[in-house]
């Protein structure tokens, strides 16, 4: 057996094995690597662990790894199953109980995902349930959770007159529950990036929505170019490519590989929405870290110039995602979110918006009465930047 190579190419390659929908490319890494308790525990950091041993499992290759390892992971996955069943019932109830009080919404990433992309639910971690829906109709659908023993659970730095202004989420929890936390959500691709540089037609992807039969019902999701475009603005500019690093990548791998997307609609949308450096960006990283093959003639489409792709490249985007680098309010996620603009006057507008926003957003974002003068407020905000920021 040859030496292993250093751990960010051994998983790099372990990641490609995975994500190859033919069994012989991970039966061939086995071949060359003995799977150690070091590439579980980065499956594990990854949310990589259940795929992982569902794929091992079905291509009858579980007996390639050590017994001592086989024992746990298999526990560990039927668990999941076990666990995964559970909230399978708890989600179908609330969307039910939504669907039945007039609530419409559409259900979004994780949970949606995890039946539409991957042979077994259980292999597609989620912790919570994402779901879009119309801010007028917050309070009923906030009720109707309520009566299934959910309760609000407001975010301190997140005041309700700034998610009205600018978009946001009523997060709502339930104790013991399987289903531990909800997400409404509007709009879906929200924040102060997609605010001040893109130009995304909400109204559209609501409109075009189809639909997801779960049992005997079925439920408004997105599209697939929509779900793609989402999945990639998640991945770049909310996660800043942190947490959970190749486990969105590879719902984004899975998803070019298993529907029939419409490409030249994703690269025209991606341009008219002002996406395109993001999604090319997301897609380059998927192509080399797993192997993803999105048509050349949409990445083309989609690819920025080439100045900015020098910039990106500076970034060490695929070392931070393979070695589960964290994210956080530092200097680092500014230069990122710079980057990642279609056009050079909406770095400006974002750079500007960001240290001096409107005064609505301030009278929001700060609780203020709509008499108060907002200029010391202004320093409040650039002195919290300046404390907030971090290498």
């Amino acid at each position: 057996m040859s030496t292993s190579p250093p751990p960010p190419r051994r998983h790099h390659e372990l990641a490609q094995a995975l994500a190859d929908p033919q069994p012989t490319a991970l039966a061939a890494w086995l071949d060359i690597h003995q799977l150690s308790q070091e590439d579980v525990a980065w499956l594990r950091g990854q949310g990589l662990a259940l795929f992982a041993f569902d794929r091992l499992q079905q291509a009858g290759l579980l007996d390639k790894a050590p017994a001592s390892l086989v024992g746990p992971w298999q526990d560990a996955f039927q668990q999941a199953v076990l666990a995964t069943a559970s909230m399978d019932w708890e989600i179908e109830a609330v969307l039910l109980a939504l669907s039945q009080a007039g609530v419409d919404f559409i259900w979004l990433k994780g949970a949606a995902l995890a039946y539409t992309l991957y042979d077994n639910p259980a292999c597609r971690l989620r912790g919570d349930l994402d779901l879009w829906i119309q801010p007028e109709q917050a309070p009923l659908a906030a009720a109707a959770l309520a009566s299934l023993g959910f309760q609000p659970a407001n975010k301190e730095d997140r005041p309700n007159a700034l998610a009205l202004l600018v978009g946001g989420e009523q997060q709502m929890t339930r104790a013991g529950s399987t289903l531990a936390l909800i997400e409404l959500q509007w709009p879906a691709l929200r924040g102060e990036w997609a605010r001040h540089t893109a130009a995304i037609d909400h109204q559209a992807i609501w409109q075009r929505r189809g639909r997801l039969a779960i049992g005997q019902h079925s439920f408004a999701v997105m599209t697939p170019e929509d779900t793609l475009l989402h999945l990639c603005l998640h991945q770049a500019i909310n996660h800043q490519f942190s947490a959970p690093w190749l486990r969105n990548l590879l719902d984004i791998h899975l998803l070019a590989a298993a529907e029939t997307l419409d490409w030249p609609q994703v690269a025209a949308t991606a341009r008219r929405w002002r996406l395109a450096t993001v999604v090319w960006t997301v897609l380059e990283l998927a192509q080399r870290l797993l192997g993803t093959a999105p048509p050349p003639a949409a990445m083309q489409l989609l690819r920025p110039p080439r100045w900015q792709r020098w910039l990106i490249d500076r970034l060490r985007l695929a070392d931070g995602l393979l070695t589960m680098q964290p994210g956080g309010y530092g200097h680092r996620r500014f230069l990122l979110q710079l980057a990642l603009v279609d056009r050079a006057r909406d770095a400006v507008k974002l750079l500007a918006r960001g240290l001096f926003p409107e005064a609505s957003w301030l009278r929001a974002r700060y609780s203020l009465a709509p008499e108060a003068r907002v200029a010391r407020w202004r320093v409040l905000h650039l002195w919290r930047l300046a404390t907030a920021a971090r290498a």
